[in-house]
């Protein structure tokens, strides 16, 4: 068992830790086997499995005119409550666009192919996955729970959450799983368990992801879409999940320091696609206590 602790003590400034970057490697890592990504694709359906494949097949990026894409606007108004609890609107009379609040160039997909990708995470988000409320309230009687916190030491289980009601004994366990097959048993998580299993559902799909870490409350996915990659988040409801990056910085009021993307072999700094502010970031790593570079991370990461 690979154990969090036996490396150099932690020497990165606060808030990223080498556990943080031992266990992306490790998820990654299971975005590449194939014995794991056959046994997540099994729990797709088949219909959307279908369609995605007849879409890859025909290729995804067509030389399309953007106006197809219907346009969406998205305010700070937006009916939002932790970073996965979110409206129950399953998105199916959501209008969307494609890289409407990005300053990139502009890319066109064919629009049969988003709609799949927007089956996709209504499935996993509405019928597939449960979030698990940070302060959750007891089922039977509906008293706030109580938390039993034990801590762990291996990226396989980070530790466990054991909530429990002291007016009539209900309760239930919530392990922190960095092993995609227990996520996907289990079926329950947060943005993390969300994010590792939803990646590996869209590699066992041949579209390519890594997690994205904005070291604040909170990850997600991107995807290699298009010749780019792509903001991707099974946590919010459609269209916001998808190829909206500036929405946290917008919505969340965001103040980033690093924005990394990790995947098998390396990591990248990512930040300026997700900031419209980049010398408030610039600002905000100079006041580090410690300098922090991504070499430093680079490194480390290599070595695990």
């Amino acid at each position: 068992m690979f154990n969090l602790f036996n490396l150099s003590p932690n020497n990165f400034s606060y808030p990223f830790t080498k556990q943080h970057f031992i266990l992306y490697k490790q998820v990654t890592n299971q975005f590449n086997d194939p014995d794991i990504l056959r046994y997540v694709n099994q729990l797709i359906p088949e219909k959307i499995k279908k369609e995605i494949k007849i879409q890859l097949k025909k290729g995804i990026s067509k030389s399309i005119n953007r106006n197809i894409f219907r346009n969406t606007s998205i305010s700070s108004s937006y009916d939002i409550n932790d970073a996965g609890d979110r409206n129950d609107d399953d998105g199916s009379s959501s209008t969307y666009s494609i890289n409407v609040d990005d300053a990139s160039s502009p890319i066109s997909l064919s629009p049969t192919f988003v709609n799949s990708l927007e089956e996709l995470m209504i499935w996993f988000k509405k019928d597939f996955m449960r979030w698990v409320n940070k302060n959750p309230f007891c089922d039977g009687c509906g008293k706030r729970l109580s938390l039993e916190y034990i801590p762990g030491n291996t990226w396989e289980v980070r530790g466990i959450e054991n909530y429990y009601c002291s007016f009539c004994n209900a309760g239930f366990s919530f392990p922190r799983h960095g092993k995609i097959i227990e996520i996907a048993d289990s079926r329950m998580g947060r943005c993390s368990e969300w994010t590792f299993l939803f990646g590996a559902m869209l590699n066992s799909l041949s579209i390519k992801t890594r997690i994205v870490h904005d070291f604040l409350d909170h990850c997600w996915n991107e995807a290699y879409i298009g010749g780019r990659w792509i903001h991707i988040d099974s946590t919010l409801a459609f269209p916001i999940s998808f190829d909206h990056p500036s929405y946290y910085e917008t919505n969340w009021n965001k103040e980033y320091v690093f924005v990394i993307a990790f995947s098998k072999s390396n990591l990248d700094d990512v930040t300026t696609s997700y900031t419209m502010k980049w010398n408030q970031v610039l600002n905000r790593r100079s006041k580090l206590k410690q300098k922090t570079q991504l070499n430093v991370f680079e490194n480390f990461y290599q070595k695990i």
